[in-house]
């Protein structure tokens, strides 16, 4: 082979060692790079090995350390508070050490001025301020519920509970043993300096059961009448005029002639005078949409627009309209739908 044949067949072959020679120094950049980034990796987690030691040896020495001064770093339950606040007070009785029982007190009443809004009812201003109904209704002395107005003044208080009058025959002594209360904590509470300015006393955290807590609010109701008997319950029944079977809208209760009726909730009266079936009738409005009616009376004590509390008395018994002796039909509604009245009513 000639001498430019040879250089020709280098000169082809040229570019592929070029590109061997590039592929070699990458691949050896590559390796240098990769042992660079273990050795940084290898050096991290050394020196974090490294304080990790350096903290739990610390650990070890503060807690072998305070095993005698401070056993309570080791256990915080209850029993171990109270077992070591035993043992400190006998070793120091100033208690020095820092072991303790929190002493639990009820924060004392306080209470802030609402005026009524248009609007507002007892509801909707229990959910606003996060309070019972009962507790307000009690603390205000409010007898009627859905007779509040508009710019009237109640006392909103910091906590539910429940208030009772302090009389001879109730107290405060008498009212600490009923509810199972220290009766400096009762005075505490209430911000009393002594027995004798108590007249009304707040017991904080109780309740009301629910059908007392719907009495006060008057969606639950009393015994209209006092003694008697039932003479025929709601539902069907043999109609006394026709025979024939048919649904009576409440409950009759035969009584004497003239023995006194008296409102079973407290609400206001929207209709007071005769009709034809139920002759004398009262007709009153109480709170949540229940009405309450009390017909065949020989007497009616109220009229229209009258407020009513709970036991006021409003007519008397007799045997007018679409009746067969002295009797008072007594009914329920509610939203206008006729519901069986001992359902809803403590008897």
């Amino acid at each position: 082979m000639k001498n430019y044949d040879i250089d020709i067949y280098k000169m082809n072959r040229l570019p592929n060692y070029y590109n061997r020679n590039n592929y070699e120094i990458n691949r050896l950049n590559q390796k240098r790079k990769t042992k660079k980034s273990n050795l940084t990796g290898y050096f991290v987690f050394i020196i974090m090995l490294l304080m990790l030691s350096i903290g739990a040896i610390g650990l070890t020495i503060f807690v072998l350390g305070s095993d005698q001064k401070a056993p309570l770093l080791q256990s915080r339950t209850y029993a171990s508070v109270e077992k070591m606040q035993v043992k400190l007070s006998e070793d120091d009785q100033m208690g020095v050490g820092g072991a303790y029982l929190p002493e639990s007190k009820t924060t004392p009443l306080s209470t802030l001025d609402y005026y009524i809004k248009r609007g507002d009812s007892i509801h909707s201003i229990a959910r606003r301020f996060g309070i019972d109904e009962a507790t307000i209704i009690k603390l205000n002395d409010i007898k009627i519920p859905s007779k509040i107005v508009r710019g009237q003044k109640i006392l909103i208080p910091n906590q539910n509970g429940i208030q009772e009058e302090v009389t001879r025959r109730n107290s405060l002594d008498q009212i600490a043993k009923k509810y199972d209360m220290d009766k400096e904590e009762l005075m505490r509470v209430n911000n009393l300096v002594s027995e004798r300015d108590a007249d009304k006393i707040f017991i904080p955290g109780m309740k009301y059961d629910g059908v007392s807590k719907q009495l006060l609010l008057g969606e639950y109701f009393t015994r209209p009448i006092r003694g008697g008997r039932f003479t025929s319950m709601f539902g069907y029944r043999v109609d006394p005029f026709t025979k024939k079977k048919s649904c009576h809208t409440g409950v009759d209760i035969a009584h004497r002639m003239g023995t006194k009726v008296y409102a079973a909730a407290p609400g206001k009266v929207i209709f007071a005078g005769t009709g034809n079936d139920y002759g004398n009738f009262i007709r009153i409005q109480h709170t949540s949409g229940y009405v309450s009616y009390y017909a065949h009376l020989s007497k009616i004590n109220v009229k229209k627009g009258d407020w009513v509390s709970t036991g006021t008395y409003i007519g008397q018994v007799g045997s007018t309209g679409r009746s067969t002796g002295p009797h008072l039909h007594y009914e329920i509604r509610k939203d206008n739908v006729r519901i069986n009245p001992m359902t809803v009513t403590v008897w």
